[in-house]
């Protein structure tokens, strides 16, 4: 019976002590986020960090689409030897940070119910898509047709977001322009639905590198201290 009990005990200790410490205590720590005030002497920023929330309702489509799957949106700290940003894909930070690099925060997915983290970097991180987005026009043409745009791109189609339809009169100003094999059939146009729409607007959103309250104005004065 003692055995019994001591592998009971065991075992709520390997599965219960990771969902405590992996699910529940983040959660809890997710729930309680507030913005932070900025100061207007010590940043040169007037309101809150984070300024801006994504686009909510696209990013119910995204989740639904199963974006998530493929890409993440999290840069990861560069002093773990990861890739950290590029530069050039977030917002420019001159006279903000000596460095185009910041790690996210959880701070900076407040006000998402879910955390769209991510789990392989089969497609390129969005953390900060918004900053180095193509034309809308060329999103819907990405969406549609991905291998219009790169032939060797392995990113699913998302079709089902799109209407063909017979043209009516002028060519509408919303239709993608396609050629080749994923053009539509003559006197044939392809259009965004609304939740197409809304997915681009998402995506246009992504924009996670707002400078954090103290810490750009602490990282620009560390070279000046040391001259």
């Amino acid at each position: 019976m003692s055995s019994l009990r001591s592998l009971l005990l065991t075992l709520a200790a390997c599965f219960g002590l990771p969902w405590l410490l992996l699910i529940v205590l983040p959660v809890l720590n997710y729930q309680a986020l507030q913005p932070e005030a900025y100061d207007k002497d010590r940043d040169g920023l007037d309101g809150h960090y984070p300024p801006a929330t994504a686009n909510l309702l696209g990013k119910t489509i995204y989740d639904r689409e199963g974006c998530v799957q493929c890409h993440t949106q999290m840069i990861r700290p560069t002093q773990l030897a990861l890739d950290g940003w590029r530069k050039g894909w977030g917002q420019d930070q001159d006279g903000r940070s000596p460095t185009a690099v910041r790690s996210n925060t959880l701070l900076d997915y407040l006000g998402e119910k879910q955390a769209t983290l991510g789990v392989v970097r089969a497609g390129p991180d969005l953390a900060n898509y918004g900053w180095r987005a193509p034309s809308r026009e060329e999103i819907h043409r990405k969406l549609y047709a991905p291998r219009s745009i790169h032939e060797w791109s392995n990113m699913p189609a998302l079709r089902a977001l799109y209407t063909v339809r017979k043209i009516q009169g002028p060519v509408s100003d919303r239709a993608i322009r396609l050629t080749g094999a994923d053009a539509p059939a003559e006197g044939f146009e392809v259009v965004p639905t609304a939740e197409a729409e809304e997915l681009v607007n998402y995506l246009l959103s992504l924009k996670k590198d707002f400078p954090i309250p103290g810490v750009a104005s602490a990282a620009a004065a560390a070279p000046a201290a040391k001259k």
